[in-house]
């Protein structure tokens, strides 16, 4: 008698769910079955709101039930007023939520009322991100600081209305428009448990700032003070002199040399540093000679847009510290050919490297990382000479590669792009914008050998028409060929080869007409996210027959959006599409 076969339980689906790397694989199974719904509804732990109009009364409610374990809401693309929106959420989560990110970044300003309203029963609440709030002040932090006391992690960074000092206001009167040292205080002693905090684009924070997160902030972990002007070397000291636990340290337009006071304390004051981030700034090779010698734990190291260091303080540092998973020497002039073969020896067990604006650097030193650096996973050489030698290495084949970004190389040829796919079979992000000298002869070579690539961005790639006829390429996603040639045929291979792309970006392609579109809503049925901007042969009536013949689409940016009334908006939006300007 044959075995009768039984269900899978479901805490094996879950091992199985919890093993998918892409969001859209959850979403796919949760069409299957009511069981397979609600296995991945408590599989979703973050959300992300977007737009106003859906979130009518009681909305929030729902969406908290239906994902029961989530523990992050992202509001930071949302368009309106959000103070009734967190107050919806104050009224949905209970003591026992397991939510503890919220993101209400690039608004206009902090939504004090609903963060009053949230704070009485959101107490699990570790991080908070305020970035990019146009106007955000000292009242705020006190707010933030007597609401919200047991916060890990705030990030108050780039206040997009922030004035500097040379402005004329007084002391006073900028408190009342901008972050200054007297919030920063108050910050710090109110969230003495506080871990990380992003205070960069704060222009008047000075090192009084640093001091008192030195003084109250004990279990310290990471700082980014980047393009803080008046911060100097003597407060960053003060952080890693008193904080044991700092690891991460993010620094913008100082001066490290031999004179610096406490120069070599800075290279051997943390012994728990295992990040650091200097950009747009003069260093020695004496500093790096210190570090170098410090025995720190670093894995990260970024140099980005400093100077007066040479080959011999970068190979110095390099050498100390061979565990190196990220290094980042954008706009490091001097680096060439040759200086990336020899000190790539160091980099055996690099994962990310990024090079761009490196413009001495060209394909050797590409092939020269993927031969020496096999656990080497993210290569970025974006605007350098890619392209300018005639150097294919034979034999070399990096298997772990996966993210390629070869933007703005002019150089960049289709013999080249050919080579850099034999060499990394396996990417699946790949980036060759505004390469002029490409075609959609190297593209099409690139994906014969490259058939798990998911990201391809090609804008302003006017030599490239279309992506070839020939196999499937089933885990693109995303396609992004703003300005480019692209044009109804194009379009037609797209649809014929990715099916299952979630999103196009087509903005500002002049060949694109109604039919290509058809091509597309035809044969991509999970397409979600379109932009149709600067579409000249895309008129309104194309659009509304995309829209009401794709059951998957949610997003469109239309051709002009002048000519969409708020009854269209809501049509699209009662189907399921929402309309942005783009």
């Amino acid at each position: 008698m044959a075995n009768q076969s039984k269900d899978l339980p479901m805490e094996c689906w879950e091992l199985i769910f919890n093993r998918l790397t892409h969001q859209s694989d959850l979403e796919s199974f949760s069409l299957v079955c009511k069981q397979f719904l609600a296995l991945t509804n408590r599989l979703r732990l973050s959300l992300s709101v977007i737009d106003s109009t859906l979130l009518i009364h009681g909305t929030i409610a729902k969406l908290i039930h239906r994902f029961s374990n989530l523990s992050s809401i992202d509001l930071s693309n949302f368009s309106g007023d959000l103070d009734p929106v967190l107050v919806d959420l104050a009224n949905s989560v209970s003591y026992t939520s397991k939510i503890e990110k919220l993101d209400v970044s690039n608004q206009k300003k902090l939504p004090v009322k609903g963060l009053r309203e949230l704070a009485g029963n959101l107490k699990g609440l570790r991080v908070l991100n305020c970035s990019n709030v146009s106007v955000l002040c000292d009242y705020d932090l006190y707010v933030i600081a007597d609401l919200f006391p047991f916060l890990e992690e705030i990030d108050i960074s780039y206040p997009s209305m922030d004035y500097v000092v040379d402005t004329g206001y007084i002391a006073s009167e900028a408190s009342k428009l901008a972050v200054t040292d007297d919030g920063i205080e108050v910050l710090s002693v109110k969230l003495s448990g506080l871990r990380r905090i992003n205070i960069a684009g704060n222009h008047l924070i000075t090192d009084r700032s640093l001091v008192a997160l030195s003084m109250n902030c004990l279990n310290l972990e990471g700082v980014e003070m980047d393009d803080c002007p008046f911060v100097t070397l003597k407060g960053i000291l003060s952080i890693l002199r008193t904080c044991a636990a700092v690891s991460w340290i993010s620094v913008s337009e100082i001066r490290i040399d031999k004179t610096s006071s406490g120069f070599e304390c800075l290279a051997t004051s943390s012994r728990t540093l295992q990040k650091l981030e200097v950009a747009n700034s003069s260093i020695s090779d004496e500093f790096l000679f210190m570090v170098a010698n410090a025995c720190l734990p670093l894995n990260t190291l970024s140099l980005c847009w400093c100077s007066d260091f040479t080959l011999s303080g970068i190979s110095k540092l390099l050498c100390a510290y061979r565990s190196l998973k990220f290094v980042s020497l954008d706009e490091v002039e001097f680096l060439t050919d040759e200086y990336m073969n020899e000190i790539s020896q160091y980099l055996r067990c690099l994962a990310t490297i990024h090079l761009g604006g490196c413009v001495r650097l060209t394909n050797l030193t590409f092939f020269t990382l993927a031969r020496n650096c096999p656990l080497l996973e993210q290569v970025y050489m974006e605007n350098t000479g890619f392209g300018t030698k005639d150097c294919f290495q034979h034999g070399v084949k990096n298997l772990r590669i996966r993210d390629v970004n070869l933007s703005s190389n002019r150089y960049l040829d289709d013999d080249a792009l050919m080579n850099v796919a034999l060499i990394c079979p396996n990417m699946d992000f790949l980036d060759v914008s505004s390469c002029n000298s490409l075609t959609e002869a190297g593209i099409i070579s690139a994906l014969e050998v490259c058939s798990q690539i998911r990201n391809l961005q090609l804008d302003n790639c006017p030599g490239i028409k279309h992506i070839g006829k020939g196999a499937e390429l089933p885990n693109v996603e995303v396609i992004s060929a703003a300005g480019s040639a692209i044009n109804d045929e194009g379009l037609a291979m797209i649809g014929n080869r990715c099916s299952r792309l979630l999103k196009l970006n087509l903005e500002n392609c002049i060949g694109v007409t109604a039919e290509g579109l058809h091509a597309i809503v035809k044969n991509c049925r999970s397409l979600r996210d379109i932009n149709l901007k600067r579409c000249p042969q895309v008129s309104i009536n194309s659009l509304n027959s995309l829209v009401f013949s794709s059951s998957s689409l949610r997003r469109v940016i239309p051709p002009c959006c002048s000519a969409f009334t708020d009854s269209l908006r809501g049509f699209y939006l009662h189907h399921g599409c929402r309309v942005y300007s783009g």
